[in-house]
């Protein structure tokens, strides 16, 4: 009764239903433009890792000062499914996941909480991974020089490039692989350690003490403040060289006179290659989980213009050899491709078979629209865009109510074709046919109902398949009842 009622009412006000789908079409190619779009679906489980490293001590030292007492504190968590660890040469880690649903920035409170009540070691200072997920990777590049050396790279890499890249909104870390670290080095020489009596631990404290700044508080002088401070810090090899490491007679004996200076490299455990260039300075774009990797990559890809046109000395570029944009844009195309071509299947079997170019067209509106209500209803619910949750649609389903409906419209017109094709008698054929439209796209809408039983990996795959076809049917039923009996008419 209801639906004759919808039917009979929408009919009525034919011209005021299609300005309203008409903004909903709007509203949807607008949500389209908001929507997150990816190539997959992020599967990966509500997840930290608590790493500590603790440098120079064997793997049963780490399980049994470290990672043993982590894991008793971090027993016992709300929310806690599965706590896995390993334990390494310096280094200790720690998997918590947690049920699907919690957030992630209060596990992560919960987790620095509970760790920061362990007593450990001195120098074992347990942190948290940044949050992302295993599909986080989005970019990657290296940087390229022939005038500079990888040592110099890898300085422009930690102070230049990676907090430029920090800056975009989204980007969760940004991982260095490769060049080598900068090193002050003092080669000391035995013979003058003999001539001035001294002996490797004088020169090493001397270089720790004077290592270093610290506040002297302030000296007021009449109406004046003075600001006393004790700036020790080493910034260059020359302040490396003034260092005093001993006096004789009143006279300074620096640590440039004890050898010679120069800059290093700390020793390497590996280098970083690519085809058939061998030692390579790189870098790991990572995003921040739940963030759009469109926006996200359009913000790396504005920063790396800025590096190379502005900001890195000349002979230095940041050149990407591995780009999530080029996935996300062939899904964008894929889909599209997808959307035209089954449009115009449809078309084509419409003209054949109803025989009729105006019936064809209308009965071909209902793929457009219902897949922009998907796209508006997605939105609505942030439900992402990718390969998975728009590949499932089909139009040949989408079609079928105002397949019935066209057809049962022109089945009366052709039985009597001098009655004239009013409006009462469009809404009693629609009527008609009405119900069994309405529940068999119900079934099809349950028969889906087992992919929302699902849990963790296997729902985060298939529920927003079965809310993007749930809301396409949807969308198609309601233009179908709602619509298509006026632009018959």
């Amino acid at each position: 009764m209801f639906i004759d009622k919808f039917i009979r009412y929408c009919l009525s006000r034919r011209w005021i239903f299609v300005s309203l789908f008409l903004l909903a079409a709007a509203f949807g190619y607008y949500s389209w433009t908001q929507l997150t779009i990816d190539a997959y679906p992020d599967i990966a489980d509500v997840t930290t890792m608590v790493v500590t490293q603790y440098p120079g001590h064997a793997a049963e030292t780490v399980e049994e000062q470290i990672t043993i007492p982590l894991e008793r504190e971090l027993n016992g968590m709300p929310g806690l499914m599965v706590m896995r660890s390993k334990s390494t040469f310096g280094l200790s880690m720690i998997t918590l996941v947690f049920e699907d649903g919690m957030d992630d920035y209060f596990v992560r409170q919960l987790t620095r909480e509970r760790f920061s009540e362990v007593e450990l070691p001195e120098g074992a200072d347990p942190e948290l991974e940044p949050l992302t997920s295993p599909t986080g990777e989005i970019y990657r590049y290296t940087l390229q020089s022939d005038i500079y050396s990888q040592r110099e790279l890898r300085e422009m890499q930690e102070w230049i490039v990676i907090p430029t890249l920090r800056e975009v909104f989204g980007v969760a870390e940004v991982a260095n692989f490769g060049g080598e670290t900068t090193q002050f080095q003092c080669e000391v020489d035995p013979e003058m350690l003999q001539k001035y009596d001294l002996s490797l631990e004088d020169v090493i404290e001397a270089v720790d003490i004077n290592n270093a700044s610290a506040g002297g508080g302030r000296v007021v002088r009449g109406d004046l403040g003075y600001v006393v401070t004790g700036i020790g810090l080493v910034r260059s090899l020359e302040d490396l060289g003034n260092i005093v490491v001993t006096s004789i007679e009143g006279t300074p004996i620096f640590l440039r006179d004890l050898g010679e200076l120069k800059l290093g490299a700390m020793e390497r455990n590996g280098m970083l290659g690519m085809d058939d260039q061998e030692d390579l300075v790189s870098g790991i774009v990572v995003m921040l989980r739940g963030e759009d990797p469109s926006t996200t990559l359009a913000g790396i890809h504005g920063k790396v213009e800025e590096l190379n046109t502005r900001i890195l000395p000349d002979g230095v570029r940041v050149e990407s050899y591995y780009d999530r944009t080029e996935l996300i844009d062939q899904t964008i195309s894929q889909v599209s491709m997808t959307l035209l071509q089954g449009i115009g299947l449809v078309v084509l079997i419409l003209l054949l078979f109803l025989g009729s170019v105006k019936s064809a067209l209308i009965v071909a509106l209902v793929i457009p629209f219902a897949m922009l209500v998907s796209f508006a209803v997605m939105y609505l619910t942030n439900i992402p865009a990718n390969l998975l949750s728009l590949g499932a649609l089909s139009f040949g389903i989408l079609v079928d109510a105002a397949i019935v409906i066209v057809e049962a419209l022109q089945a009366r017109r052709e039985k009597n074709p001098t009655e004239r094709f009013s409006e009462e008698r469009v809404a009693d054929s629609t009527v008609r046919v009405a119900r069994p439209i309405f529940f068999s796209v119900l079934i099809i809408i349950a028969a889906h109902l087992p992919l929302f039983a699902f849990e963790r990996i296997e729902a985060k795959f298939f529920t927003p398949m079965a809310y993007t076809v749930a809301y396409a049917l949807g969308g198609a039923l309601l233009f179908s009842l709602a619509v298509i009996p006026g632009l018959m008419l």
